[in-house]
């Protein structure tokens, strides 16, 4: 279906602004675009994920750190009804309620939400399809994205901070105004910024930043891994997920002595246990395991723009060959060294073995729109095929493909 004539001249204006932003300041120096372009997210959107996440704090668990509330004496242990609820109709709602309550009496505060477009599929899409249109003109980022949504009235950082030093940053102002001091490290030279909503706010990499919201102030801010460094932690984690899957050599403890042992003389011994880890990091880098687990990773971010952590997948349905299937994005597929395909899709990444697997998603890429027994037809496959039918299975969780069921035929 071809996109209606004001659609296509929106995206074409969107990727004319990309295009401009890339040339002349992306990593450059902090700067306003005054209208564009847009993050994908509107102001009752951005109040609906404020809600979602403050419930997910709210139940326990490992989300729950994720949501902050700051006032000038610091953060809020328990901040509890002073979170977002579904009582309050918009983030004009949530300020009045709060900034009235006696245990603010008044005084300044800032919301902030750590990553949270995970919680809602539809609007992380959004903001993953306007990021690519940047991607293609300054290149692909090949580690995480991460995002900070934040709702303050009145309140002004007290200390100069880096939102990843390492980091380039877009903040779009969705609703209200911002002003920003950002101080580039290799200019030295302070920048005040002042945005209002609709804008998108830029710094490079090396910025320090103080936000001031003098008024109630909603904003969606973007860290870019931008520095060479910026993978050594993330190839750490690689490196500790494959150690932890391998047992250590020995019947030896797996954890470091305590207290560390010392001679005589009180001087520190090397504990055995950090030379056995060494040794254990050289031999995980002699393979080709950190490489291959850097592909898989790589593919992932890659299929969702960067932008991480990803919703989680969906539950399967049970497909059969009267199935239609609707391709809903682009399924990238790369492969291994050891012949392995890989495949992503909307930041889930997945290894196939099926031999036919190439001519399956090979398939789907050029006919958006068919069944699952004519994809099957099409591949020289049965169309109950059970490797056929997991892929496609895989693919529906991710939402790379959505599925409805074709009607009975008449019986004669």
């Amino acid at each position: 279906m071809n996109p209606r004539p004001e659609q296509a001249h929106d995206a074409f204006r969107l990727a004319d602004d990309w295009r401009r932003f890339a040339e002349k300041h992306w990593a450059r120096e902090p700067v306003v675009l005054s209208g564009g372009p847009p993050c994908g997210l509107d102001a009752a959107q951005a109040h609906a994920l404020l809600v979602a996440a403050a419930a997910t704090a709210a139940s326990g668990g490992t989300d729950a750190g994720r949501v902050r509330l700051a006032v000038p004496d610091g953060d809020l242990r328990s901040p509890g009804p002073l979170l977002p609820s579904p009582a309050d109709p918009d983030t004009r709602g949530y300020a009045a309620r709060i900034s009235a309550s006696d245990q603010l009496a008044g005084s300044g505060w800032l919301l902030t939400v750590a990553d949270p477009l995970s919680l809602d599929f539809g609007l992380w899409s959004r903001v993953r399809q306007r990021l690519a249109g940047l991607w293609r003109h300054v290149g692909w980022p090949a580690l995480p994205v991460t995002a900070e949504l934040a709702v303050g009235v009145r309140h002004q950082a007290a200390e100069e901070s880096g939102a990843r030093p390492d980091a380039a940053v877009l903040t779009w102002v969705i609703e209200g105004a911002l002003t920003v001091r950002v101080r580039p490290e290799h200019t030295g030279t302070e920048f005040e910024l002042h945005a209002e909503a609709g804008d998108l706010v830029h710094w490079p990499a090396g910025s320090t930043h103080l936000d001031d919201r003098s008024a109630r102030c909603t904003t969606l801010r973007l860290a870019v891994p931008a520095r060479t460094t910026s993978a050594l932690p993330y190839v750490g984690d690689v490196l500790e997920d494959l150690l932890r899957d391998r047992p250590a050599p020995g019947d030896g403890p797996t954890t470091a002595p305590h207290p560390a042992p010392a001679g005589p003389d009180g001087r520190l011994t090397p504990a055995r246990h950090h030379a056995d880890q060494a040794r254990r990091y050289a031999t995980v880098l002699a393979g080709d395991e950190p490489e291959r687990a850097l592909l898989l990773r790589w593919a992932g971010l890659r299929s969702a723009a960067g932008l991480d952590p990803v919703p989680p997948p969906r539950p399967r349905i049970a497909l059969t060959p009267r199935h239609r299937l609707r391709r809903t994005t682009s399924v990238l597929h790369v492969t291994d060294r050891d012949g392995t395909l890989i495949w992503a899709a909307h930041g889930h990444a997945r290894r196939s073995v099926h031999p036919a697997a190439d001519r399956i998603l090979a398939r789907l890429r050029t006919t958006p729109l068919t069944t699952v027994a004519a994809l099957a037809a099409a591949c020289g496959l049965p169309p109950d095929d059970h490797e056929l039918l997991a892929l496609l299975g895989e693919l529906y969780a991710v939402r790379a493909v959505e599925t409805t069921e074709a009607p009975s035929e008449p019986r004669p």
